[in-house]
């Protein structure tokens, strides 16, 4: 399952923050589903670009997740900024990074290689919405309801499991 997102996108934080913590449950950390997160810029969300790239910042640091969990928690704090760097500084710190290296990767002020890569890709593919996933091959479109994400992901389940 690759779920391609933009930070500044309302329904990737839902998705985020509530839908996928039970999927990661249900699914992920039961091995029955892989899933990447793959930062996506749309363009149109105030600071979306930004959060994206204090996301790839403090991923060099190996602490993505942890900065995804604040970027979507966050969002409407640092969506209203004329200048969030503080703000994502502050997540930063509140992490334990380092705080020279964090404040460098996001003076570049260039999005990182990571999501410039990930914006081609979904590009290539067509997406053109978020959040949108691609659920074994399957492109699905959009924050749906928990109970729908699990219908797909049994779906596709249940085509591996007859693929074998």
């Amino acid at each position: 399952m690759i779920d391609f997102s933009d930070f500044g996108c309302p329904y990737c934080g839902q998705f985020s923050l509530e839908t996928y913590r039970v999927i990661e449950r249900e699914y992920v950390r039961t091995g029955k589903v892989f899933f990447k997160y793959v930062p996506f810029i749309v363009g149109m969300f105030p600071n979306g670009d930004r959060a994206a790239l204090a996301g790839e910042c403090a991923g060099d640091q190996g602490q993505f997740w942890p900065m995804q969990a604040r970027l979507y928690a966050r969002q409407a704090e640092w969506r209203k900024a004329s200048d969030p760097a503080a703000l994502f500084k502050a997540s930063a710190s509140e992490l334990g990074l380092d705080a020279t290296s964090f404040s460098a990767c996001y003076a570049r002020q260039k999005v990182h290689p990571r999501t410039q890569r990930a914006n081609q890709v979904a590009s290539t593919i067509g997406v053109r919405v978020t959040p949108s996933f691609v659920v074994n091959g399957r492109p699905v479109q959009g924050a749906l309801p928990l109970a729908d994400f699990r219908r797909v992901i049994e779906a596709a389940l249940l085509l591996v499991e007859a693929r074998r």
